[in-house]
């Protein structure tokens, strides 16, 4: 290293993976086993369980009808989300069914290879297979889990858990508790402008979906109590995340959040973690913005010596 440069910066994970290499390669262990148990139930349970393309074909029905709540929380089919996230996938509604499925499911992959691609291959494969059980019932948990990477950067972005999962958009609470009062307008005011242009196009299917979530209020699956208290947990999580600088807790916060929390695939929103842990303040502590960092390593910091 020449006088004058400032030493490379190492990653955390490089950091750990030399301070405790057998607790590193105990858990690279367990979690390769974990992927692997991860497709067995994958193959078993949800592809030969008939629930492919479960959820995603409720977005399909939707793109292509003018009617979209006639089924309750629980039901195939039923589609759930606000007539804006309806009216953003129509022009979807006129492909095939089939072609749809590949598409939505391609996306999804290539978003949850982008969550992981910070980390090694020999992580970042493990995860990407603990990711299956999503792809294969193609819900919306990888694109949420891409808006809590995202939406720190542009805060706009947490439109769409508003929007779709209304729950998990208590990440965007994250600039409420930094002080960072335009950045939060910013997202209201983007969430409002969407509801606004969706209102004056469809106005009959607000008006359904306002009454959808009224005659459903009694709960989720695991009941209105636990709701409410991983709610407060959830809240707890964003206040520590935001005091503290720490961005990676906004994923958990929004699995506490999620409207159900009876089955594995919520989880997935965790894939956020390898992005969100990459994550590098700049500036002062009253004006926090955040870059996507790279990935060095100590290999890498030695050659750069």
């Amino acid at each position: 290293m020449t006088p004058g440069q400032s030493a490379p910066s190492v990653s955390t994970g490089s950091l750990v993976a030399a301070r405790y290499p057998l607790l590193v390669r105990t858990a690279g262990i367990l979690i390769w086993l974990l992927s692997a148990v991860m497709v067995f139930v994958t193959i078993r349970h949800f592809v030969l369980g008939g629930e492919l393309g479960q959820d995603s074909h409720a977005y399909w029905l939707a793109a292509r009808s003018s009617e979209l709540y006639r089924g309750v929380p629980g039901e195939r089919d039923a589609y759930l989300y606000s007539p804006a996230f309806a009216l953003a996938i129509k022009p979807l509604g006129l492909l095939p069914w089939p072609v749809f499925q590949v598409m939505w499911v391609v996306f999804e992959a290539v978003v949850a290879w982008w969550l992981v691609k910070p980390l090694r291959l020999r992580w970042a494969i493990p995860l990407f297979l603990l990711c299956l059980p999503e792809l294969i019932v193609s819900n919306i948990y990888l694109l949420l889990s891409a808006s809590a990477v995202l939406g720190l950067r542009r805060p706009s972005v947490w439109s769409f858990p508003i929007l779709t999962k209304v729950t998990t958009g208590i990440g965007l609470l994250w600039f409420a508790f930094r002080g960072e009062w335009t950045r939060f307008l910013e997202g209201v005011a983007a969430t409002a402008l969407i509801v606004g242009v969706s209102y004056v196009v469809d106005p009959a299917s607000w008006r359904d979906w306002l009454l959808f979530l009224i005659d459903n209020r009694s709960g989720t699956p695991d009941g209105s109590l636990s709701f409410v208290l991983r709610g407060i947990a959830a809240l707890a999580l964003v206040i520590v995340a935001a005091r503290k600088g720490w961005p990676f807790l906004i994923a958990p916060a929004m699995v506490l959040a999620s409207p159900v929390l009876t089955a594995i695939i919520p989880f997935t929103i965790l894939a956020a973690v390898p992005r969100l842990l990459s994550l590098r303040s700049e500036g002062s502590r009253s004006g926090v913005r955040f870059r996507v960092g790279t990935r060095p390593t100590v290999e890498r910091a030695r050659r750069r010596r």
